[in-house]
């Protein structure tokens, strides 16, 4: 009996000291990614993103996309906002990716003619493996004393010093204080994408050029109502 006893403290022992062990460690890389993922963007509207085609890249070890590329001719792929019309132009775009993190997939992001004329995001994170990349930035777009919170979602592949295959997709995840008829509608979103296929790396105070294809010579996330 006080053999079986000395058996049963032992093994308390030992399984407790695993469950430090693993405390200890903290969450994992994928654990870290997945909580940053969501406090940009709710799944929710992640995965309307998902419905309208946009292609996310999952993972914790993206390359290196730290440069400045230049998105043109940048054209209108999916939208579920009334009166879009897919096939339309948008004004060339580019973005700035930089200070990159391997540890808590952090990235910097900046933008001119996304959702504006510059754009800053105020909380960014990168997923992805091999040559393919998503990026996640917050921004907060205004207009006049109205403001509202868009999803800024980039994905594609890393090609030498260029990026092929880019998709952007908005989305406006909060208009508590967007007013009404201001921004497009909570939970719409716009899916724009590089038409050749190739958005090469440019000097980073390079400036885009104004667009003028066809009906939509502005921004992917153009603000009012249609």
């Amino acid at each position: 009996m006080k053999r079986i006893l000395i058996f049963s403290f032992l093994i308390s022992v030992v399984l407790f000291s695993c469950s430090k062990d693993e405390k200890a460690k903290g969450p994992s890389n994928e654990e870290i990614l997945t909580k940053k993922i969501a406090d940009i963007i709710p799944q929710k509207y992640l995965d309307t993103l998902k419905l309208l085609g946009l292609n996310v890249h999952e993972g914790v070890n993206p390359p290196n996309v730290e440069g400045t590329y230049k998105i043109a001719p940048h054209k209108l792929d999916s939208s579920n906002v009334p009166g879009d019309r897919p096939g339309s132009y948008f004004s060339d775009a580019l973005v700035t990716f930089s200070e990159q993190s391997t540890t808590d997939y952090s990235i910097k992001l900046t933008g001119k003619n996304f959702l504006s004329y510059a754009d800053t995001s105020i909380a960014t994170a990168i997923s992805g493996s091999g040559n393919n990349f998503t990026v996640y930035g917050k921004v907060k777009a205004v207009n006049g004393t109205y403001s509202a919170v868009f999803a800024l979602v980039f994905t594609g592949t890393k090609e030498g010093n260029d990026l092929k295959n880019v998709r952007v997709a908005i989305i406006n995840i909060d208009n508590s204080r967007g007013g009404s008829g201001i921004f497009i509608q909570e939970g719409t979103g716009r899916i724009g994408f590089d038409e050749d296929g190739t958005s090469p790396k440019v000097a980073e105070k390079s400036a885009p050029e104004s667009g003028g294809r066809s009906a939509f010579t502005n921004t992917l996330g153009h603000f009012l109502q249609q």
